[in-house]
């Protein structure tokens, strides 16, 4: 009862009386394959009985991706696209920049596919983010839902493995030379992606927004600030809801 009255209270401050009424009705009555809120172009999807309301939550309430910045995207790569929820708010806001979403999980990436598939300049990755190109295990490890998928390197190909991709390979493949932002939000994958074979891609990277997970396996944080402490001879630094965000100011 509280949290419906606290989500109602948000998305009518957000949202204005009218749309956020609408909205919590919708998600309410389970009527979530057709929502809308003024900020977006297109309509969107969220499955009902799923952490998706969260993420929705978080991103479009509490806004944890919208960060200040004094310069205007050209690239950015969400990496743990989940539904593509961050994708088309930063299409939104960024109408002119290259967007790159990597999902893992199949039924996320499907969901992820029908959000996007109105706009031009998001393009979609279905791969696991590793420090290598080799083959991953996807699975809920630690029953966390949908939001919470968890990659491992996989010691062969099988029939339920996924295809990994690093991020030097994506900046091979559409042609990049400098990352904007890179959002990162890849269930425990950031200590191995952080670890190793970062020094080409991390000091080409303007803003990396990184959630850490720990809780999940130890010496994610370790491999973040040693990994920025490598790369970036002048950075600044702060954190917003569970992101750590890094300013590269010398890009």
């Amino acid at each position: 009862m509280l949290f419906n009255l606290r989500l109602f209270i948000s998305f009518s401050r957000k949202f204005g009386l009218i749309s956020g009424f609408i909205l919590f009705v919708k998600i309410k009555l389970k009527h979530t394959n057709n929502l809308t809120i003024p900020e977006l172009k297109y309509s969107f999807k969220l499955r009902p009985n799923t952490s998706d309301l969260q993420v929705f939550y978080q991103l479009f309430s509490e806004r944890e991706y919208d960060n200040p910045i004094d310069f205007t995207p050209n690239v950015i790569i969400d990496a743990g696209a989940n539904i593509g929820l961050t994708s088309i708010f930063y299409a939104n806001k960024y109408p002119d920049c290259k967007i790159i979403a990597i999902e893992p999980d199949s039924e996320n990436f499907e969901v992820l596919a029908h959000n996007t598939k109105n706009y031009n300049h998001i393009s979609l990755l279905q791969n696991g983010l590793w420090h290598k190109d080799v083959f991953l295990n996807i699975s809920d490890k630690f029953k966390g839902g949908k939001w919470a998928m968890v990659i491992e390197e996989a010691s062969e190909k099988s029939d339920n493995s996924i295809n990994a991709i690093s991020i030097d390979t994506i900046l091979k493949q559409f042609n990049i030379n400098k990352i904007d932002i890179l959002k990162m939000d890849i269930e425990s994958a950031e200590k191995e992606v952080l670890s190793y074979n970062y020094q080409n891609w991390l000091p080409k990277t303007k803003m990396l927004i990184v959630e850490l997970h720990d809780r999940m396996k130890p010496g994610c944080s370790k491999a973040f600030f040693e990994a920025i402490h490598n790369s970036f001879e002048d950075f600044s630094i702060k954190s917003h809801g569970e992101n750590f965000i890094i300013y590269n100011n010398l890009l």
